[in-house]
């Protein structure tokens, strides 16, 4: 029992607005249970007044923050020089879709060539990882026709940035997609988009798929900001709070075996994260086996996928140094959290 004159251990819990264990384990309230015990005070950083403290979202600079996401924010602040650390990673692949109007002349990646690609640009962001998105999706598309993206014309698309301010979060009203409203009026050719709520955008009669990255068969072409997914938090909150990091893991293990026996409730769990799609749509972006993608895992597989990102990124002018991905992961909290939900197991069957 810890002793009740010690400092309790102050973690803080953030998740992207997307499919991953921590954002299921937050709406179920096993995280918030498991730190509710003496000796930890858990804080969810998006109810936080600080602006900063709020944008560790981003650059990292928060100790003791988890966060499980898309990955191009961790990458970027590790480039930036914070010192973290990846626990884990998820492969959970989503729609990412090159849409253009039906009534376009386009039919083929090919026909891209000299074209003009809308890319958002967020200019009060800490790090544009929407635009780093569309980049590495248009990319992708022109690569596999012999194609760069030199050989079309890329378009910047101005889009506004959100929570700007100190004071309590505010939520963004729902407004429409700069790319799309883009794309419909004529400024653009096409555009990149994700999600759900992006497969539900290209289902409108009046747009039409170009390709749809998910549904290439090598997963390095699948690589975007949210396909993998790591888990990050600071190597110095590591070093000095280990039992806490595995105790953190040990949920998103539990809760991915919870979630690869409960399909349907899965679904019903991303909604809030879809803006306006259903459970079809959920299913359609994800994949059908979506519930047995939640898993941390370190596998060499998922770490070529990370450093895939991280070269485009690096390519693309948006690291400050390089870095080697093997050197960012630490494989024994994992592993031990592991042991732990293991140990757990058998007790319980005893």
């Amino acid at each position: 029992m810890p002793s009740t004159s010690a400092q309790p251990v102050q973690l803080w819990y953030t998740r992207c607005g997307a499919a991953t264990a921590s954002a299921l384990a937050i709406r179920k309230n096993w995280l918030q249970e498991e730190f509710a015990q003496p000796g930890t005070v858990l804080h969810s950083l998006r109810d936080s007044t600080s602006l900063e403290v709020r944008n560790s979202h981003y650059h990292h600079g928060q100790s003791g923050m988890f966060r499980e996401g898309g990955n191009i924010p961790p990458i970027w602040a590790k480039g930036s020089g914070q010192d973290t650390v990846v626990l884990g990673i998820t492969w959970l692949d989503e729609y990412q879709g090159i849409l253009v109007r039906a009534d376009s002349a386009i039919h083929d990646l090919a026909d891209l060539k000299g074209k003009r690609l809308g890319i958002p640009l967020h200019k009060g962001a800490v790090i544009d990882f929407q635009r780093g998105a569309a980049q590495h999706g248009f990319a992708t598309a022109l690569s596999l026709v012999g194609l760069s993206t030199a050989d079309a014309i890329l378009v910047d698309l101005e889009a506004p940035s959100y929570d700007m301010h100190d004071g309590p979060r505010r939520e963004p009203e729902e407004r429409p997609d700069v790319a799309v409203a883009a794309l419909e009026r004529g400024e653009v050719d096409a555009i990149f988009i994700r999600f759900a709520r992006g497969y539900r955008v290209a289902q409108q009669p009046h747009l039409r798929q170009l390709l749809n990255l998910n549904e290439l068969s090598d997963p390095l072409l699948r690589v975007g900001n949210g396909t993998p997914r790591p888990i990050t938090v600071d190597r110095a909150f590591l070093e000095k709070h280990p039992e806490v990091v595995v105790r953190y893991l040990a949920v998103l293990l539990r809760t991915a075996e919870w979630a690869a026996h409960n399909r349907n409730e899965v679904a019903q769990l991303l909604l809030p994260e879809s803006r306006g799609a259903n459970v079809a749509d959920v299913f359609a972006a994800h994949g059908a086996d979506v519930h047995l993608s939640f898993t941390p895992k370190l596998t060499q597989a998922y770490i070529d996928g990370l450093t895939t990102q991280k070269n485009f990124l690096r390519d693309w002018g948006y690291l400050k140094h390089d870095f080697d991905v093997n050197d960012w992961v630490v494989h024994e909290p994992l592993a031990q959290a592991r042991k732990l939900v293991e140990q757990e197991r058998a007790q319980a069957a005893a």
